[in-house]
């Protein structure tokens, strides 16, 4: 009986019809970008971002004062991660699905995001002469991906149900940022009159 979550649920059917069509198209008139060619599955995380990660990191050797009183503060131009946790939702996927979860999650911008995926195009065209094809595409899906589980949650709110993360505004706060993210990345249609 939420008008909001109406409003929502009809633009995500509208999100994968445009993604259905966008992919389906090598060539597409409108902005898209044409199915990203095939990568063959391997195992992700999907869930890959700094809370489920540990770091570790050379200490500085340097005899400063300073950093002897402060031996908690390390000064590093190397850092590895050291072990990764919380694998529930591990599965075989897709190897760029991946990489776009570092760059939406742990990067803090688009430029970070494009060089990340660039570097790593580079990479994967090297060694297996694969390509990986434009980011855009990947950014829909995972922006949409993300939305259906904000939405997915929203309704278990608004049913009754148990969300021990979110209050209901913070939720819907979270839809927004989303949905206006698919609306810079051009689909219009995602826009709604308070924008």
């Amino acid at each position: 009986d939420d008008k909001r979550m109406d409003t929502l649920l009809q633009m995500m059917e509208k999100c994968v019809n445009a993604l259905e069509h966008e992919w389906d198209d090598d060539e597409n008139h409108d902005g898209g970008c044409g199915r990203p060619p095939p990568l063959p599955a391997v195992l992700c995380h999907m869930d890959l971002q700094p809370q489920n990660l540990t770091f570790w990191h050379d200490r500085n050797q340097g005899n400063d004062e300073n950093n002897a009183n402060d031996r908690h503060i390390h000064v590093s131009q190397h850092c590895s991660v050291a072990s990764v946790m919380d694998f529930e939702e591990a599965a075989y996927a897709d190897p760029r699905f991946e990489v776009l979860l570092i760059c939406r999650k742990v990067l803090a911008n688009k430029f970070q995001a494009e060089e990340l995926w660039k570097s790593y195009a580079m990479r994967v065209k090297r060694e297996t002469t694969w390509d990986v094809g434009p980011i855009e595409p990947w950014l829909r899906l995972e922006t949409v991906h993300s939305l259906l589980t904000l939405l997915l949650q929203a309704n278990d709110l608004l049913g009754g149900g148990r969300n021990p993360w979110e209050t209901k505004p913070d939720l819907i706060a979270k839809i927004d940022r989303e949905r206006r993210r698919l609306v810079n990345m051009n689909w219009s249609f995602c826009s709604i009159k308070d924008d």
